[in-house]
């Protein structure tokens, strides 16, 4: 019980940092936002292969995580590209990947 309530907390708070880094409406440090969107992404990458690797892991779920994770990392890698890179749609790409997995990691407590 007490270590899934400690994971749970852990998991609230990368989703939180997640939400934070790939906000759309945050617009103070644009020019380190690349790089806070690729941290948001390793992260949430990291829960969703998480709940993957679970031995409770849905299928149907494991395969809307592995197609909201590639939308992501498409618009990651094409943010090294000067045009087209829409930094917009990373943010909800990210933020879609990390909402995703932060629920499913919190309903499989």
């Amino acid at each position: 019980m007490r270590a899934s309530f400690a994971l749970a907390t852990i998991l609230t708070g990368c989703s939180v940092l997640c939400a934070c880094a790939a906000s759309p409406w945050q617009r103070a440090a644009d020019d380190h936002r690349p790089e806070a969107l690729l941290d948001a992404y390793l992260i949430a990458h990291g829960m969703a292969a998480s709940y993957a690797e679970s031995p409770g892991a849905r299928p149907a779920v494991v395969l809307q995580l592995r197609t909201l994770d590639m939308n992501a990392q498409h618009s990651i890698r094409a943010l090294a590209n000067p045009y087209p890179s829409n930094v917009e749609a990373t943010a909800e790409a990210v933020a879609a990947l990390t909402d995703f997995a932060a629920r499913q990691s919190a309903q499989q407590q």
